[in-house]
């Protein structure tokens, strides 16, 4: 069936996966009918990595079009590839001229700008959720009451967070990437009788760098609180049971939920600190059921499935496994440890009387099944959950490639790859490739950075990744690893088809001296729309310009031995006849001045 017979239900259905701009782009203007569907969507308009002539005339459209505004539901505005997204925007439109918009996304975002998007929060009447991934933008100094469910915010102090949901008085959801009590000791006599924030539900938090104490006296402001998720890196605080079973008894009576990451520095009698998350408190009335780990000096104790999308692999992390025989009529302090499971070598050892069984591939069959609130997980069940499945970033040190273990990866969408200090461990090969496919499910990755190898052992070891990974379309490499490995033609083709974002972690003309070398590596890549370089001169940017037919973003590092000067002039009055927008800064460090350049693109380069 050609695709303009299709019904109008199963092509609404079809253009809600798309982004606004990418949907205009394709299909606007080829016929009547396609132009009056694409017209009564509700819009989802993501600008991350949006080529500029795009952007520009997108938001023009915008301007002049009160109808197509009221269809953006959604918006995401991002500085963090090109500084200039925010500001330009927000010189043809104002956030509130979308009347009918549900959720604001800003990433990066300057100073100047955060304040005029500050200002405009309050005016957005439908907005439900706001997510604020900026350093700059401090949404504690909103002093209007803003009526939104859900918010996502990058850094808070606890101080501001008192404030912040004083004027959010509806919240529901709160993510939080790191909060912080900036080392105060807090008074209960400075908060109101009154909790602030009785609607919210689900608190996150990424990093906790609070004492327990400031934290429980926080905690009587969200008394109806029903999921808990949080972690908390190198803080000793968080590691006692006892403490988190009387402040849910007492201050979070209606908790359903509650998700942990603790670590803290390896100290002696841990098992006696770790075993008191084990008790039927725990598994049986929060469904709470603990794994720990150790990796060198640091011990971790978390919740299952295992909460956060970061994990680091290396030849020193071994991960213990907890199943426990359950008998009601035996206090908690008394739940039996059955056996104790190490999962990174292969052999059996005795660890204080209990037999530590060791099992290769012991989780190899992850499953989708989620968990449901408070169901009980029967021992029998255990191996069945999948215990990384919230993992998408994950780091592998070279040297845990070199045999098969029990750790799996189902949902890793960023990969890094990082050499070992053994000098046998410093060239990707395929022998870890082959044990690498054992432990991740490569058909989701999207990002490879292999920045820190400096040798990949033939064309094979990068072509089998490719092939792995159908949805891989960005990576990070050295020169000298990857461009030794052109001449296999069948490779060469895989990258120009599948790569749109290259990151370089070594001077671009160590390894492309001359611009034949440059025009090939062009060609190679001609289908890029994203490039992080470093480079020794200018002039090679403006092949790279000229050559990158599809890039819309450019940023690249010079290292200057001095001060530049007048150095960059003559580059600078080459971008100004080109259709782009850029900025040059130059940051002094301690032995050298860098001069950084973001270029913004549009659709003909020259």
């Amino acid at each position: 069936m050609k695709f303009e017979l299709l019904p109008n239900e199963i092509l609404l259905d079809y253009f809600g996966y798309f982004n606004a701009l990418d949907l205009f782009y394709a299909y606007d203007g080829l016929n009547y009918r396609l132009n009056k569907l694409i017209r009564i969507l509700p819009l989802h308009l993501n600008f991350q990595y949006a080529n500029k002539s795009k952007f520009i005339e997108f938001c023009r459209t915008m301007s002049l079009n009160e109808e197509l505004r009221n269809q953006i539901y959604s918006l995401h505005l991002s500085n963090r590839e090109t500084d200039f997204q925010s500001e330009t925007f927000l010189s043809f439109l104002s956030l509130n001229q979308f009347a009918n918009l549900r959720s604001l996304s800003i990433t990066e975002t300057d100073s100047i700008d955060s304040t005029k998007i500050k200002l405009m929060l309050p005016s957005i009447s439908k907005l439900q959720t706001l997510s604020i991934i900026s350093s700059s933008f401090l949404l504690n100094a909103i002093n209007e009451t803003i009526l939104i469910k859900n918010v996502t915010i990058s850094y808070c102090f606890l101080t501001k967070l008192y404030q912040l949901l004083q004027h959010m008085p509806i919240l529901k959801y709160l993510n939080i990437q790191c909060l912080n009590d900036d080392g105060y000791s807090y008074d209960t006599n400075r908060l109101n009788n009154t909790p602030c924030a009785i609607h919210l539900k689900e608190l996150i938090i990424g990093d906790l760098q609070c004492r327990f104490m400031n934290f429980e006296i926080f905690v009587k402001e969200i008394p109806n609180l029903q999921i808990l998720t949080i972690s908390a890196r190198n803080n000793n605080d968080m590691f006692d049971a006892n403490l988190w079973k009387q402040l849910i008894r007492i201050l979070l009576p209606h908790l359903i939920t509650f998700n942990f990451n603790f670590g803290c520095i390896y100290k002696d009698q841990y098992n006696i600190i770790l075993n008191k998350f084990q008790t039927n408190f725990w598994r049986k009335q929060y469904n709470c059921f603990t794994e720990y780990m150790t990796d060198k000096q640091s011990i971790f104790i978390y919740t299952i499935p295992y909460i956060l999308n970061k994990f680091r692999l290396t030849s020193s992390t071994t991960r213990y496994n907890h199943t426990m025989i359950d008998k009601s009529d035996e206090s908690d302090d008394r739940i039996i440890i059955k056996k104790l499971r190490k999962s990174s070598t292969d052999h059996q050892v005795s660890i204080e009387g209990y037999t530590q069984i060791i099992s290769v591939l012991d989780i190899q069959s992850p499953t989708n099944r989620k968990l449901k609130k408070r169901k009980r997980i029967e021992n029998n069940d255990y191996s069945k959950i999948d215990i990384f499945k919230n993992v998408t970033d994950l780091t592998l040190h070279l040297d845990i490639l070199t045999k098969e273990c029990s750790y799996y990866f189902a949902n890793v969408t960023s990969l890094r790859l990082v050499p070992s200090a053994k000098l046998e461990h410093r060239t990707l090969t395929n022998q870890h490739i082959r044990i690498l496919k054992t432990i991740i499910n490569l058909f989701n990755l999207k990002h490879l950075n292999i920045g820190r190898i400096y040798g990949i052992e033939n064309s094979l070891v990068l072509l089998e990744i490719l092939k792995q990974s159908p949805k891989l379309s960005s990576i990070e490499f050295i020169p000298k690893a990857v461009i030794q490995l052109f001449n296999n033609g069948e490779l060469c083709k895989y990258l120009n088809k599948m790569i749109k974002k290259i990151i370089l972690r070594d001077y671009f003309e160590s390894y492309t001296t001359n611009s034949e070398k440059i025009r090939q590596f062009c060609k190679i890549f001609s289908s890029i729309e994203y490039l992080f370089c470093k480079i020794n001169s200018p002039d090679n940017l403006l092949l790279l310009l000229n050559y990158l037919p599809k890039v819309s973003i450019i940023n690249a590092a010079i290292k200057n031995t001095c001060y530049p000067g007048t150095k960059f002039s003559p580059f600078e009055n080459a971008l100004r006849r080109l259709n782009v927008i850029f900025n040059i800064t130059h940051v002094f460090k301690s032995e050298f001045c860098e001069t950084r350049i973001s270029i913004w693109i549009g659709n003909k380069i020259i």
